[in-house]
């Protein structure tokens, strides 16, 4: 349970924290959604998981991607993730990739050209900087959460879901700006 006192009713930590704080809590939901959008689901999936349990964040740990598991995520592989740098069922992409997301949970200025280089080298220059953004969502949301003493929230596709309603709704929210010649 959250450690703010008087929030409203709900059926989880996270909604109740909605109801008390919409804009912030929902703003947050669309970066964690942001994650998502142009990553390999598999690949955010793993480090998500990662991140939870290097963190101590049950509540993730709980929770599966229905797009990772569509992708071919499977929970023998979720149950070697502690072993992933020796296990048999990680690809050398998705050990560049939990190599990348350990360090910049443990200290993100650890994380070295080679760490980069080995995505980049998987995943291509573009490809890395979507999966560096969406560690960089990932891990801000679970700490976020774990310092506001949110334990229990919907699962990750339905926080994912709100987060993009979110985000489409700035999108079309942001004014453009016209240049006249």
């Amino acid at each position: 349970m959250t450690w703010f006192e008087g929030l409203p009713e709900g059926a989880n930590d996270w909604d109740r924290m909605v109801a008390a704080h919409p804009e912030p809590m929902v703003a947050m939901a669309g970066v964690y959604a942001a994650a998502w959008a142009d990553c390999d689901p598999v690949l955010v999936e793993l480090a998500r998981l990662r991140l939870a349990a290097l963190l101590g964040n049950q509540g993730e740990l709980s929770h599966r991607s229905a797009a990772a598991t569509a992708a071919g995520l499977t929970e023998e592989k979720v149950a070697e993730l502690a072993s992933w740098p020796t296990s048999p069922h990680f690809s050398p992409t998705e050990r560049a990739c939990l190599a990348l997301a350990e360090q910049f949970a443990m200290d993100a200025t650890g994380v070295t050209d080679g760490h980069v280089g080995a995505v980049a080298a998987h995943l291509g220059d573009v490809g890395c900087y979507a999966y560096v953004e969406g560690l960089s969502a990932i891990e801000t949301f679970q700490r976020a959460c774990l310092t506001l003493g949110i334990r229990t929230f919907p699962g990750v596709d339905q926080m994912v879901a709100a987060g993009a309603r979110y985000n489409a709704t700035v999108e079309t929210a942001v004014p453009t700006t016209e240049t006249s010649e």
